[in-house]
């Protein structure tokens, strides 16, 4: 061991304590869900009961008769009819499960039950969904109890109807715990929802873009209201308000489509995202011509649930063409986004939902399309939250940087021996004509201010103070050079804008590297020109010109040149262009596209 070298050995190594902290932790919580997994599954007491609360059981009608009627929206009924038995103690109820269709209880003839629109219902002839909960009390015990049941649908006409006798709270529980893992899986979702679309407002609080996550927000709070409303048990929670979570169960159905359409455009290319979005332009004119037609009761929304149903299909085959196209087209972007999978497990959910929908009946307990969407909607709002501070640490590299452009643009354009020549001017005409020395001394002043400016500025400016600037610069060189140098003007327009410090370093490499190169001096050109699209800047001069293979410019002029170039490409979108040859001369081109720089 070197001399003077110290080893502390009783102090413990951080990143083993840190790394035995974990594991240890990692065991705890292993062992405390083995616990609890078997205290779930082993019998840990014994429990004996002599009297039970009442439970239910399904009954089967005496009769079942299918009777024509009138004023039925179908033109019949059916009427199924029932002897009361010895009824259990306690609370004892006939309950049934009623989709889509009118209601009417009759005991001995006399009606004690009845389920159907109100009166002034002006849209729609559906109740929606609904259990019956009729009471049985023991003077029932023999009476003839009769069930009217009325479809209002076609595809409703043959629902068998499951009749229960029992405890109204079992029947409650049994169905809770039934549409417990939908009920839960909405709830995740709407919970999901609301945090996407609060961060995408503090996003926007922040002036950030984030329609992506604000749009998968939207769809998680709609997927989730969707499944909620979509339950056997709901009506339990809202028993006064089937029609309404009928509607919004559909309506959500309907329109929830676009939001997770544009949520995932960005994944794709651009010709793919027209696709995606021609789907959600056909969706959203399918759900106005089914609002039409439910509005002037042409047609109900769920007699029309078949053209939603395609149209989820249509999109969710399309994205999958999408998915396998792009794959095949773009390989190597596939590979590099491991999240193009997600859009196609939500296509596979979709589908699987439809289809079972149609074998089955009733989409009571159909939760594939939700749990492929919980996981799509996790899995992208986790990676999108945790780029987010990626995305700060890039924005303040980025201020660094634009930090130290300005710096170099600024320090670019004062040059350290025009400086000391215009002092030396300024000073010389102090003594010969102190009125000029006070107008020089103004100028001068006015240029450092602009370029010290330039700092702050970080977008564009009316062309008429770059102008105004630029003259101050030349107005200076000209109490040097006097009459060999010569400036010349021919502005067609003016009403418009470009980046700060862009005229003025142009015109100074005109000077310099122009007409200060001839022992006779020249001239510098300032032109404007509009064109429909663009406007052009063209600085020119009579100097010796350069060869185009070279580059004439070094140290700050070469910046100078270089951050012009930078700040139109940033900041308007626009260009520079230089034309020079030997003994030609040179011209400097900015070329400024209309968009972005009228004033």
């Amino acid at each position: 061991m070197e001399e003077g070298m110290v080893v502390d050995e009783g102090k413990p190594n951080k990143a083993f304590l840190s790394k035995a902290a974990v594991a240890a932790s990692v065991v705890a919580g292993v062992a405390i869900l083995l616990l609890l997994g078997y205290l779930y599954v082993v019998d840990n007491i014994q429990l004996w009961e002599r009297r039970k609360e009442p439970g239910y059981t399904q009954v089967q009608a005496d009769s079942c008769l299918e009777i024509e009627s009138g004023d039925a929206p179908l033109g019949i009924r059916k009427e199924y009819r029932f002897t009361i038995g010895e009824m259990p103690g306690g609370d004892t109820c006939l309950a049934f499960y009623t989709v889509h269709q009118y209601v009417e209880v009759f005991i001995d003839g006399q009606p004690v039950y009845r389920l159907k629109p109100a009166e002034e219902n002006r849209i729609g002839k559906t109740v929606g969904s609904n259990w019956v909960m009729v009471p049985l009390r023991p003077e029932d015990m023999g009476r003839e109890l009769c069930v009217e049941i009325t479809p209002v649908y076609e595809s409703f006409r043959d629902r068998e109807i499951e009749f229960l006798a029992g405890s109204q709270l079992l029947i409650y529980t049994d169905r809770l715990m039934k549409d417990l893992p939908q009920l839960l899986l909405g709830i995740l979702a709407v919970f999901t929802g609301f945090i996407l679309i609060c961060v995408a407002g503090y996003n926007l609080f922040r002036r950030k873009k984030s329609e992506d996550v604000a749009t998968l927000g939207l769809f998680s709070v709609m997927l989730g209201i969707w499944r909620l409303t979509d339950t056997r048990f709901t009506p339990f929670i809202l028993p006064g308000k089937p029609v309404f979570l009928f509607y919004t169960s559909i309506a959500m159905l309907m329109v929830g489509l676009i939001p997770l359409i544009k949520s995932m455009q960005k994944r794709f290319e651009p010709n793919s995202s027209r696709c995606l979005d021609g789907c959600c332009l056909a969706a959203a004119l399918v759900c106005l011509i089914q609002l039409l037609l439910q509005a002037f009761n042409v047609l109900d929304l769920r007699e029309g649930l078949l053209a939603t149903h395609v149209v989820i299909g249509l999109c969710a085959g399309l994205i999958l063409g999408i998915i396998v196209y792009e794959r095949i087209r773009f390989p190597e972007k596939s590979r590099q986004r491991a999240g193009r999978k997600l859009p196609l497990i939500c296509a596979v959910g979709v589908l699987a939902d439809v289809v079972a929908f149609y074998i089955k009946g009733n989409s009571s307990g159909l939760i594939f399309s939700l749990t492929a969407f919980l996981l799509y909607i996790v899995f992208t709002g986790i990676i999108k939250l945790l780029s987010y501070g990626e995305q700060e640490k890039r924005l303040k590299e980025q201020e660094a940087q634009l930090a130290e452009s300005r710096i170099s643009i600024m320090l670019s354009q004062i040059q350290p021996h025009f400086l000391y020549n215009s002092l030396g001017v300024i000073r010389e005409l102090c003594h010969k004509e102190p009125k000029l020395a006070e107008e020089a001394t103004i100028k001068f002043t006015e240029f450092l201010r602009r370029n010290m400016d330039a700092l702050s500025m970080d977008r564009p400016i009316p062309f008429q103070e770059e102008l105004a600037h630029t003259k101050n610069y030349l107005d200076l060189e000209q109490l040097r050079f006097g009459e060999q140098l010569s400036v010349q003007f021919a502005v067609e327009t003016a009403d418009f804008r470009l980046p700060t410090l862009t005229l003025q370093p142009l015109v100074e490499n005109a000077v310099r590297h122009g007409v200060r190169q001839r022992e006779e001096g020249g001239t510098v050109w300032v032109s404007t020109r509009e064109y429909p699209d663009r406007i052009e800047v063209e600085i020119r001069d009579d100097g010796p010109g350069f060869d185009p293979g070279r580059t004439p410019e070094t140290g700050r002029s070469h910046v100078g040149i270089r951050n012009v170039r930078e700040r139109l490409e940033r900041m308007c979108g626009g260009a520079l262009r230089v034309e020079s040859a030997p003994g030609q001369g040179t011209v400097a081109t900015m070329i400024l596209p209309k968009e972005g720089i009228t004033c």
